[in-house]
Parts: C-alpha cells; structure tokens; sequence
C-alpha cells in the first residue's frame, strides 16, 4: 500500500508536488496552445503560397518553401 503521510514534511512536501503539477500542465497547455497556432500560420502560408503560384503561373505542383514558418516558429516576428 501506498503510504502518503508526509508527517512534519507535509507542510512542504504537498504544496510542492501541488505546485509542479500546475507548473507541468500549464507547460503543456502553452506547448498545445503554441501548436495550433503555428499549424494555423502554417497552413495560411500554404494557403497564401498556392495563390501566388496560381496567378503567376508556377502552378500547384512547383516545389514549396515554408522558410517563413520554420523563421516564425524559432524566432518571434519583429
């Protein structure tokens, strides 16, 4: 079984484990949050690209550079 009386640490000891709990999701939840919003850039700069090939003729199938996502995503815009 599972002991989890801390005795006279426990004082310590929870608020501790409480405190990296929070730490580690509120991780997470900026690292999913960071996702989605580059997947979403991502996909506008897809989205973009295929326009501006479209109208200068280059067509859909010319190899694509995501330079600008890779540059967003390392370093934030200036």
């Amino acid at each position: 079984m599972i002991d989890l009386d801390m005795g006279a640490y426990a004082g310590f000891v929870w608020p501790a484990w409480a405190i990296s709990t929070i730490a580690l999701a509120a991780l997470a939840a900026r690292a999913l949050i960071a996702d989605r919003r580059w997947n979403a850039e991502l996909k506008q700069l897809d989205t973009d690209t295929d326009a501006a090939r479209a109208q200068t003729g280059q067509g859909l199938l010319a190899p694509k550079t995501r330079a600008q996502a890779v540059r967003s995503a390392v370093a934030p815009r200036k």
